[in-house]
Parts: C-alpha cells; sequence; structure tokens
C-alpha cells in the first residue's frame, strides 16, 4: 500500500466522503481526533450524551491511515459491558471499519493486527496475554493510542470506601497500560459525566501529562428539569402517565422511569399494569403486546430485547421501569420522559439518567420525584435536590460539572422553580404547570385516632394472616409473594403508619400503594375489626379472580422468598451493581 502523507483536515475530509453517510463533525469531536492523532497528545473529552463520542474513536484508525502514521493503524478501546462492545463493534463494522473484540475466537488475526478497532474490558486489557502483544514490535509500529470509553468508571467502580471492595478494581488500574505501549502513545478518555472535582482524578489514575481538555456543556436547554418532593409513599405520582399511555397507547414517545432497587422497579410496574387494566396490552393479552416493560440485571434477555427493540422503534413497549442497567451506552433517541423515582446516587448519575432524554433534540422532560430512598445517597446529590427546591434546578445540577451555567429562556421552559418565577406575558406566565409537578388533591381526614403498640401489632398480624391466605397452600411460586399478590410489606408498612387516618375505603385506594380493590376492602375491615371506631358499609360483591401462575414472558423472574432485597444475592451493594451485577462483563 502506498504511503500517505495528507494533512489532518485533508485525511478528515477524505475519510468522512468514502463512509458513504453525511457525517458532519462537531468542533469538539474534530478537536479531539485532532489532539489524539494529529498531536499525539493526551485528551480528556467531556461530551454530552448523545453527543457521539464513538465516532471520535472510530474514525482515528482511518484519519491515521490516511496521514500516513502506518500501513495497519489500530486503536485500543476499553469498553466496561460485552453487550455494549457488541454494539460497538456492529456499529464500526457497518461503517467499513474492521472492528473486533478480545477474546479466543479471534486471538491469532488480532495478534496479527488485521484489526482497526479493538476492543476489550479493563480486565481483559490488563490480562498477560494481551499485555504481552500490547508489547511486540508489530503494536508498537501500529498503535496510533488507547481509549478509555465511560472514563468516569475509573473511580464509580474502581475505587470504593475504605473497607469496601471495589465492583471492578482494574478500572482503578488502567493506567498499568502506559507502561506496556510504546512510550508517548496517546490516551483518549471519553465521558458525559464527571464533576469538577473528579476530573483531576482521572488524569491522575492515567498518568496523564499536559492533557487537553475538551469539554462541550452537558446543560441541554430541550429538556425541562422538574423536582417534586413526595410526602408519602403512594405512586399516585405516575397517574398523569399512566392517563396518557390509556389515551394515547403506541402513539406515545418511550418514557425511562429509574429506581435505585429492582424491589422498587417491582413495585412501580405492578401499579402501573394494575392501573392500566385491560390498557396495558395492544391487542392480544400477550408479553410481547404490553406497552410496559422491566428492565434490570434478572430481567430475563428475551425481555431485555423486547424493551430494547421497542426503544429503537419495534415494538409495543412505550414505558419502561429499570435500574441503571437500562444505560451504559445505550442510545435512544427520542425518549420523551426520563423520570428518577428516588434520588440518584450522586450528582453525576443524575447528569447520566437527565441525558438519556431529548437526545433528537427534540422537547424533553426529567423529572425527579424525591422519596424516603435516601440511604446511600451522596450528600451532593441531596445538596442540589434542596438547592432545586428554593432556586434554578438547572443552575443547582450542572454548577457541579461547569463554572457558569445560564437558565433557560422563556424560564417556564426551564424548571419548576424558574416556572414559578416565569413572567412570558404581561400577566405572568402563560403556560401552565405540568400534571407530573402537581401533587394529587386528597382531602384531608376529618378525623384522627390515637393507636397503641397493642392495636398496632394486631393489625399486622391480621394482614400477614390475610396475605398468607391469598396463595393456595399446596401452590409453588414462581415469584416472590408480593409480586403474586400485589400484597407486599411495603402495603403493609403504610398501612400501620396511616392506622390513625384509616376511615374510609376512598383514603385506603388513594393513599395507600393498593392495587386491588378486593385488598382495599380487606384492609378496611381489618382496621374496623380492631378499633370498631366507624361504621363499616357492606361492600359490593366483586367477581372472583381465580389464582393463576405469573406469565414469565412479561413479568421477569424473581426467585426470593418475600420482598426482600434482590438487588445483591451476596449483600447490600449500590444502584451501580443491583443493575449491571449479573450482566457478562
Amino acid at each position: 500500500m502506498a504511503t500517505l502523507n495528507k494533512s489532518f483536515d485533508e485525511a478528515v475530509g477524505t475519510v468522512l466522503d468514502s463512509l458513504g453517510r453525511s457525517f458532519v463533525l462537531k468542533a469538539e469531536q474534530r478537536l479531539a481526533l485532532q489532539y489524539f492523532v494529529d498531536m499525539r497528545t493526551d485528551a480528556l473529552a467531556l461530551l454530552p450524551t448523545g453527543f457521539g463520542k464513538s465516532l471520535i474513536y472510530q474514525l482515528a484508525p482511518l484519519v491515521a491511515q490516511q496521514m500516513g502514521f502506518s500501513p495497519r493503524p489500530v486503536v485500543a478501546v476499553v469498553s466496561p459491558l460485552t453487550a455494549l462492545m457488541d454494539d460497538q463493534v456492529k456499529e464500526a463494522t457497518s461503517l467499513g471499519i474492521s472492528a473486533a473484540q478480545l477474546g479466543p475466537e479471534l486471538e491469532r488475526t488480532i495478534k496479527s493486527c488485521r484489526y482497526q478497532l479493538l476492543f476489550g474490558s479493563p480486565e481483559a486489557w490488563l490480562s498477560p496475554k494481551w499485555q504481552d502483544m500490547l508489547s511486540t514490535s508489530v503494536y508498537w509500529a501500529n498503535l496510533v493510542g488507547i481509549v478509555v470509553d465511560e472514563v468516569h468508571l475509573i473511580y464509580k467502580w474502581g475505587k470504593a470506601a475504605k473497607g469496601r471492595t471495589p465492583f471492578r478494581a482494574s478500572f482503578a488500574r488502567l493506567g498499568e497500560l502506559r507502561a506496556i505501549v510504546k512510550p508517548e502513545t496517546p490516551v483518549l478518555a471519553l465521558t458525559a459525566s464527571a464533576d469538577l472535582e473528579s476530573r483531576e482524578v482521572v488524569r491522575k489514575q492515567l498518568h496523564f501529562q499536559n492533557c487537553s481538555n475538551i469539554i462541550a456543556s452537558p446543560n441541554r436547554p430541550n429538556i425541562r428539569l422538574s423536582v417534586r418532593r413526595l410526602k408519602t409513599d403512594s405512586l399516585d405520582c405516575f397517574d398523569w402517565l399512566i392517563n396518557n399511555l390509556k389515551h394515547r397507547g403506541l402513539e406515545m414517545s418511550p418514557v425511562i422511569i429509574y429506581c435505585r432497587t429492582i424491589n422498587t422497579v417491582t413495585r412501580v410496574y405492578l401499579y402501573l399494569k394494575a392501573e392500566l387494566g385491560d390498557s396495558a396490552w395492544v391487542g392480544e393479552k400477550v408479553g410481547e403486546n404490553l406497552l410496559i416493560g422491566m428492565y434490570h440485571s434478572y430481567t430475563l434477555p428475551e425481555n431485555k430485547s423486547r424493551v430494547l427493540s421497542s426503544f429503537s422503534g419495534e415494538g409495543t413497549c412505550r414505558v419502561t421501569v429499570a435500574t441503571t442497567a437500562l444505560g451504559v451506552g445505550l442510545n435512544f433517541p427520542n425518549v420523551s420522559h426520563v423520570i428518577m423515582y428516588g434520588l440518584p446516587d450522586d450528582p453525576e448519575a443524575t447528569l447520566q439518567q437527565i441525558g438519556r432524554a431529548g437526545r433528537d433534540g427534540s422537547p424533553a422532560n426529567a423529572i425527579l420525584y424525591s422519596n424516603k430512598q435516601l440511604a446511600n445517597t451522596d450528600k451532593e446529590v441531596k445538596a442540589v435536590l434542596e438547592e432545586s427546591l428554593k432556586g434554578c434546578f438547572r443552575k443547582a445540577l450542572y454548577s457541579r460539572f461547569e463554572k457558569e451555567v445560564c437558565s433557560v429562556e422563556p424560564a417556564h421552559s426551564c424548571c419548576t422553580y424558574c416556572h414559578t418565577v416565569c413572567n412570558c406575558s404581561s400577566d405572568g406566565c402563560s403556560v401552565p404547570q405540568p400534571s407530573f409537578e402537581m401533587a394529587k388533591q386528597i382531602p384531608p381526614p376529618i378525623k384522627r385516632r390515637e393507636v397503641t403498640l397493642q392495636q398496632q401489632g394486631e393489625v399486622s398480624e391480621l394482614l400477614h394472616k390475610y396475605r398468607i391466605s391469598l396463595i393456595p397452600a399446596d401452590e409453588h411460586l414462581y415469584t416472590n409473594v408480593a409480586f403474586c399478590t400485589g400484597f407486599s410489606n411495603v402495603l403493609i408498612d403504610s398501612v400501620l403508619e396511616c392506622l390513625p387516618i384509616i376511615f374510609d375505603l376512598a383514603y385506603v385506594m388513594n393513599s395507600l400503594p393498593v392495587f386491588d380493590t378486593v385488598h382495599g376492602q380487606k384492609i378496611l375491615e381489618i382496621v374496623h375489626e380492631v378499633f370498631l371506631d366507624f361504621d363499616l358499609c357492606e361492600f359490593p360483591v366483586l367477581p372472583e379472580e381465580k389464582y393463576t401462575p405469573p406469565d414469565l414472558h412479561f413479568t421477569g423472574y424473581f426467585d426470593d422468598d418475600d420482598d426482600g432485597d434482590l438487588d445483591d444475592p451476596k449483600g447490600s451493594v449500590g444502584t451501580i451493581e443491583s443493575g449491571l451485577f449479573m450482566m457478562e462483563l
């Protein structure tokens, strides 16, 4: 092959023309590519989700070849997950770029430097076999550089608090690769989220010298930010979404609801399904026709595929309740709403989740519902919450990532707080407050009762007995009791907490996480049996529902015998582990 010696600009133009697609590089993409390939310097690129980070390293070996770097330029990419690497290999191949994932099947061709892009996990790149390969003469001659994708995982997964074991310690050891490759081989670090303090951690861990920084503001004006502090465990904050699903069905744009634990995912999913009733399906009541779905580390592969296909435009699922397992590296362009039910782990996780809305540039909403799940939550994200309740949510969050943050105009398009002070018309603001920010108006209880510990214990015992009676004695459960019956420990705890003000069925159904009218009637009967301080009306006879085993084709699999913590079979873990613990690395 003839040696090419084109300038950087000429090489980029030639490569873009050869791909057969109308790519136009953003200024930040072009600059990162230039630092990495042309100037041969380390670079840290902080580019928002959906910005096109992968295009930078996809173009790198092609541009290097046009510039005469070597006959067979190759870029080594460190990527966190096998599923993500599979997608990256497919995407690169579709552009005519030869790409492979480290593994024994292609070991011979990989070692002979036949691929332009090589993907591997930190654990793989740090293994002796692939370290030895990087130190060979063929790789010293052809390696353009190393790309660390999702570099924020260096301190998220590679490090841990004192006395705890890191989730994946190899992330913190990636700097060791610099001692193996040819001296002055550049490293390009890519992420959508690293706050001002964490950027220095990345530079130190990767042994950056004279690092160049490419930063695009993560503040995307097309996403309106909402915050609402929930006063109870009731899930009626999702009723606006249920109404939209009932009326719009398949016409709805995708919605993601992020929860901190798998148990909460289950609870929210069950509430949506119960409230939707027959409207949960489009046509026949089979799994593939559901408008809602779940996505977490224990979800069956076929159900994960259904969610991913639907959000890519081929399927019926419009609302997915998920842990952070639905996140890293996935690109859904037209998500209209991202709902965070419970505070994310930290400001960076908040930024990542918000960034999955409105990637196509259309107006979108990111909604934070603050509930009681504050355990293991970073103090910084709690501070963001407090600031957003008293001032601009956008400024409270993005000031952790950039020094100057501007609110969006008109103010009603910015955030919840700014909407309240908007003066876009002569009469104040002409745009009404969104329904998802408004608390459901429930009349205050007319009377209260004093509840003794003995009475509370009696109610608790009767509720648990009723729950046990819902499952036939000889029936083997494929899921936990809460999932089968809709009568969870969360519901029982809510009843006990609200005992002073439970006097009628309307309050039970509107204020407690009850999915079934029969359950609501039974709760009221039990309260009446213990206190005898209100008249119990005769309830209308409801059609008897026979118990049937769950349809595993759409509900996912839960193997715990109760509604205990399923996030971590080995012990207590955080949201990241709960979402990715069982995924192949």
